[in-house]
């Protein structure tokens, strides 16, 4: 989140600055003092929003994983698609880590960490302030832009984390099972 509010004036300078519309430059500058001024609460509705899933993830038992009846929010779809796709590789590992950390098979569409998951907590957060639609696209936009396609240091450093703490990925559990053979 600090990603997006140290560059969504920037963000909304730009979009303001390319446009010739009168009514879209004035949204812009509505929406950074209504940005500003909501920056807290969007913070903790949405850090609200994560920890709440993280929790309920972490009591899920195999049978029934957190979230996968839930209905796809196509906003939250969209924005998700490109990040999915450039960091798929670190949330499979991501999945496999936290599987062998629970005991249990965990796709990484499950992750609560998602760039899916992390878009609608952000689409909630939003409209929970009231947001209007045209204002919550443009921020949405600039999520993506500054939140979603950066994700790859934080999923980067949760794997490694898992990793240290001696969690494996699917690679190299059968490297473990073959030394515990060998002794």
């Amino acid at each position: 989140m600090d990603g997006l509010f140290s560059n969504i004036e920037d963000g909304l300078f730009e979009l303001a600055f390319r446009t010739d519309n009168n009514d879209q430059k004035r949204r812009c500058f509505d929406l950074m003092r209504d940005m500003r001024y909501q920056r807290s609460r969007v913070v903790q509705s949405f850090a609200k929003r994560t920890q709440a899933a993280f929790a309920s993830w972490l009591a899920q038992s195999a049978a029934d994983p957190a979230g996968v009846a839930a209905a796809e929010n196509p906003r939250a779809v969209r924005m998700a698609q490109k990040c999915t796709s450039h960091f798929g590789g670190v949330l499979q590992s991501l999945a496999e880590r936290s599987g062998y950390a629970l005991g249990r098979d965990i796709d990484r569409a499950e992750l609560p960490i998602n760039p899916y998951r992390i878009a609608c907590h952000f689409i909630e957060s939003m409209r929970a302030l009231s947001f209007d639609d045209r204002s919550i696209e443009i921020v949405e936009d600039l999520f993506e832009r500054f939140v979603l396609e950066r994700l790859g240091s934080v999923y980067g450093e949760c794997n490694q984390h898992l990793e240290q703490a001696g969690y494996l990925s699917a690679a190299e559990q059968p490297r473990e099972r073959d030394l515990q053979l060998a002794i």
